[in-house]
């Protein structure tokens, strides 16, 4: 019998039948960045190869061709490789970032872990089948050179097919100007359009899964080279260091033999309780050098069980330089640097993260990180008054979750460019350990340097004509099921309230010539409901109580936000 494994702690990533390929994407085109402008279904109801995206992890169901060698293991629960618990003493175990629905069982069908159970969704949790692989690379069971991919470093989130599709319209009725009433909104900006992707998975899903993707990689890659440092070490017969001591192993690293790859600095140091890595490297594209930095500081706790700590990194990239881009409009330099965080505390099986991530201008930044190194939120960019601050894609995870069961509380945070003028919201939730079915919200909230990690409401007209982004009292809201027939996510027919009209009212009234791509098929008219005679009527959430907020009402659903370490920015 299977055991039910529950929600899904810092995964938010990958997909239930998509896969955690590497394969480089974008959440936001620099098109977009440009712009400035009801039902009873309750919560209750290798090597550093250009070519080579993968991480030698995840390839599942996105068809995207990527195969790694694998490692030549075949993992049993009797398997002497199996993480050494006893290293977990100084370095983090059962930490990464990923989606709840990723499922990493291709991986397991090549060689690379054990598969644990689960009842329902993926056959194997990326965020499990991620740290146990972690776990491997710690005690020196599976070689770094075997599983590292600097590409990991450059994933870009992305969109999944049915979120925010650029749409053509026609005689739109926030039009002041004869000549901006016919055009194309553009792609990102539309939230939950259709109730599935293209394999089946309710949109909100599938989203997560694209969402996530990014930081998955990002902390996995970055979490197995620092693990590495330690094998690394203690396989050459070197001792850890002792309080207030550090030991070097560059050499160590360097020893690995990966392609396009020079460690110039490889250290761990012990201060009191503390345990800390540090990791440079130098990734040569074409006779040129781009600098990655990590950093991460362990504090054990009592025992296995407990301990918090916090991990950095920078990644130094450049536009118009295949396979290192980092895209956006706002930045006036081709030189960017990808700058993250990832904040943890364990208590007993209670696990608790911050992952933050954004877009930094130029590179030898300065100021990346606040006083609780966290990337810092109010490290806004301004061609004049601070050219390195951060201008594209900032990004805010937050989980509390079992561990043991992956089930807990979860938000997504992200706005596109630094002059927008509100973030966008993902809040999700189970409705038992199992994953069996959950709901999710999406809309939007204030700046990302103000959010609180909740949905605030939503805006039906963020790039059309005569756009307002006033927030009105709504959320996309889905309720999805799992499947076990199809292996998806179902969120159809009545689960979904997502339905609305790109206009300030988020309604028309049929009086007009108003023409819009429901189906986002590319050609206005191809369907009966895209006739401008017609009524079209927004089906979006709303609060039953119209005393309480977005907010208060979501939460009443049984949608709180996590709590996370170091607090979210509104608290900062």
């Amino acid at each position: 019998m299977k055991t039910p494994i529950p929600y899904i702690l810092l995964a938010l990533l990958a997909g239930c039948s998509s896969s955690d390929n590497d394969e480089r994407s974008n959440t936001n085109s620099q098109e977009q960045q440009a712009q400035t402008p009801a039902n009873n279904d309750a919560t209750s109801d290798n090597t550093g190869n250009d070519s080579d995206n993968s991480d030698g992890e995840d390839s599942g169901g996105d068809n995207s061709g990527n195969t790694d060698p694998g490692d030549g293991s075949t993992d049993d629960s009797n398997d002497p490789g199996e993480p050494d618990d006893s290293r977990g003493i100084y370095f983090p175990t059962e930490v990464m970032a990923s989606s709840p629905f990723s499922d990493s069982s291709d991986e397991v069908e090549r060689g690379f872990g054990n598969r644990p159970a689960v009842e329902y969704g993926p056959s194997v949790p990326t965020y499990l089948w991620s740290t146990q692989r972690i776990g491997r690379i710690l005690n020196g069971t599976v070689p770094l050179l075997d599983v590292f991919r600097v590409q990991s470093f450059y994933r870009n989130s992305t969109n999944t097919d049915c979120f925010g599709p650029q749409v053509a319209y026609t005689g739109h009725p926030d039009a002041t100007d004869p000549a901006s009433a016919s055009g194309t909104l553009p792609g990102g900006d539309l939230g939950l359009w259709s109730e599935s992707d293209s394999t089946g998975n309710a949109c909100a899903v599938a989203q997560t899964n694209a969402l996530l993707s990014g930081i998955r990689d990002q902390s996995r890659m970055s979490l197995m080279v620092l693990a590495s440092m330690v094998s690394a070490a203690l396989d050459s017969g070197m001792s850890l260091p002792a309080d207030g001591s550090s030991i070097d192993v560059t050499g160590e690293m360097n020893a690995k033999g990966i392609a396009g790859v020079t460690f110039s600095g490889a250290a761990i140091t012990r201060s009191g309780s503390e345990w800390q890595y540090t990791v440079s490297l130098t990734y040569t594209v074409s006779g040129s050098d781009y600098d990655i930095s990590l950093s991460m500081a362990h504090t054990p706790g009592a025992d296995l069980l407990n301990y918090s700590g916090h991990l950095t990194y920078q990644v130094e990239g450049e536009q118009g330089v295949s396979g290192i881009e980092f895209p956006g409009g706002n930045c006036s330099q081709s030189e960017r640097t990808r700058t993250g965080s990832l904040a943890y505390e364990r208590s007993g099986d209670n696990m608790s993260l911050q992952a933050r991530v954004a877009t930094l201008c130029g590179h030898s930044n300065s100021g990346m990180f606040n006083s609780d190194n966290q990337v810092d939120v109010n490290n806004k960019y301004h061609s004049v008054d601070n050219p390195d601050g951060w201008s594209e894609n900032f990004s805010i995870f937050g989980a509390n979750f079992d561990l043991t069961t992956l089930a807990g509380q979860y938000a997504y945070v992200w706005q596109a460019g630094v002059n927008d003028s509100n973030s966008r919201i993902f809040n999700i939730g189970f409705n038992s350990p199992s994953l069996d079915n959950g709901e999710a919200h999406f809309g939007y909230g204030t700046k990302i340097e103000e959010t609180d990690g909740l949905i605030q409401g939503f805006i039906c007209n963020w790039a059309g004509p005569g756009n307002d982004h006033s927030m009105q009292a709504f959320s996309q809201r889905q309720f999805f099921e799992y499947d076990n027939t199809t292996a998806t996510y179902d969120g159809t027919g009545s689960k979904a309230n997502i339905e609305y009209a790109p206009t300030t009212s988020c309604s028309y009234d049929g009086s007009g010539s108003f023409v819009f791509d429901i189906d986002a098929s590319g050609v206005l008219g191809d369907i009966a409901l895209e006739d401008a005679s017609l009524v079209f009527t927004q089906d979006l959430w709303a609060p039953t109580d119209p005393s309480k907020t977005v907010a208060e009402s979501i939460t009443d659903r049984g949608l709180s936000v996590p709590v996370v370490p170091y607090t979210w920015p509104v608290d900062e």
